[in-house]
């Protein structure tokens, strides 16, 4: 082997998930333009049409939600100092968050708006509409926020950009008593981990959570909102500045949670696929092989690697179960929510709520209709796709997914086979 071809192979062996690996060809984040929702709205506005130029603050949030189709009703508010704004954040000012399938916007008061959109290469984009900068009567600047990895690209995000929920145990201004502990919130988190540094409003069982409280050392905890379930935050802090009022929905934080999970596992697939797919090509050329050469060993088992993630994500495997009432939150949470649903010829959903014992009545994530998955890497959603399809169809191969009932496996069938283009795709 020549020492230019050693060379190429020394390099392309390198771990498919070591530092950055985004950053490599052929997705080079950082260097590529993003083309994502956010930014064809910058590029409207300077194209010429009148957007984002409303008096105030709060008017260019609502403007910039109804653009992106993100519902005010997903409102979650989060007074712990874990964002970039963290000077505007405490318990009476916390950041509102907003999220829909395609979007997450987040705002604080007298700061500015924080947005995670996706590009169809390279996945999760990270924005800041400028709003302290703005000058009346104009539309406030975008820029692209690279900053945001050293957080939304960790570990916690399987080493690709991607969303973060925590759960901290935040003082009485609202920093992080980290010698206490954090939690990267799922899915599968139990709720006495979750939302810790978070407002709740909603019931979510007896066990109790950390939201709503601060902590010292010296006292424990401390509640924000009294004894009991909260129902509207305004008795205890001025809600009037956000659009959605009171409401911080522990459907709503349930959701997001499982979405972020389900995010993450498509993110980090179809950017590593890209860049291991990539490498085979490499690999091939400087090998002479012909361009129908097969997977390697190595790169098929890493496909079937990330496609198993990403279904298991789908899938809600390991989802923590409810005890005894379950959850309940807001009607106009879960009436947003579920307008956004694709329906089979019977009226079933994938957004079809069932909030006792578990999340939704049918565990095949909403999110397979998602951008995300959509535009994730045709070999990897087609490995996604015939894995998903296995476990539905033969269960007994796949006793990982065994908590799956034949009446539920046959109804999300039905469902996808009803509603998703690339389902019956896979299937001609």
């Amino acid at each position: 082997m020549t020492s230019r071809l050693a060379l190429l192979f020394l390099t392309l062996a390198m771990p498919l998930h070591g530092q950055d690996f985004y950053e490599e060809s052929p997705v080079k984040y950082s260097k590529t333009e993003a083309d994502t929702a956010l930014t064809r709205i910058q590029k409207r506005i300077e194209s010429g049409e009148s957007l984002l130029r409303g008096e105030s603050d709060r008017e260019i949030l609502q403007e910039v939600l109804d653009i992106l189709e993100v519902p005010v009703e997903s409102q979650v508010l989060v007074y712990s100092k874990t964002s970039a704004q963290n000077s505007h954040i405490s318990p009476w000012t916390p950041r509102a968050i907003y999220f829909s399938d395609n979007a997450y916007i987040g705002w604080v008061q007298n700061g500015n708006i924080e947005t995670i959109t996706f590009d169809k290469k390279l996945g999760a984009v990270f924005h800041l509409i400028d709003l302290n900068r703005r000058e009346k009567g104009k539309a406030p600047e975008f820029r692209r926020e690279r900053g945001c990895l050293s957080c939304h690209a960790s570990s916690a995000t399987d080493g690709a950009p991607g969303i973060l929920v925590r759960s901290v145990y935040p003082d009485s201004g609202g920093r992080p008593l980290f010698d206490w502990g954090s939690f990267d919130t799922s899915h599968h988190s139990p709720v006495t981990e979750r939302w810790g540094g978070w407002y709740v409003t909603g019931k979510a069982g007896p066990a109790g959570h950390l939201g709503n409280q601060t902590y010292t050392h010296d006292d424990g905890r401390k509640s924000l909102t009294g004894d009991g379930p909260v129902v509207d935050l305004s008795e205890h802090l001025n809600t009037k500045p956000y659009l959605g009022g009171g409401s911080s929905d522990v459907v709503a934080l349930m959701i997001l949670e499982h979405q972020v999970t389900v995010h993450n596992a498509i993110l980090s697939g179809h950017l590593a696929t890209q860049r291991f797919l990539f490498q085979n090509e490499a690999i091939r050329k400087a090998t002479g092989e012909p361009a129908d050469t097969p997977l390697s060993e190595t790169y098929r088992h890493a496909l079937e690697h990330y496609g198993d993630k990403i279904v298991r994500a789908l899938l809600f495997e390991g989802e923590f179960e409810f005890v005894d009432d379950g959850a309940e939150g807001s009607e106009a949470f879960q009436k947003a929510f579920a307008a956004g649903a694709t329906t089979s010829k019977d009226g079933r959903s994938l957004r079809d709520l069932r909030l006792y014992e578990r999340l939704f009545k049918y565990r095949c994530s909403y999110m397979i209709y998602s951008d995300s998955f959509r535009d994730l890497q045709p070999l990897l959603k087609e490995e996604v796709l015939r894995k998903l399809r296995q476990i539905l169809t033969e269960p007994e191969e796949h006793p990982d997914f065994g908590y799956l009932s034949k009446s539920e496996r046959k109804r999300i069938l039905k469902i996808l086979e009803e509603t998703l283009p690339a389902w019956k795709e896979l299937q001609e």
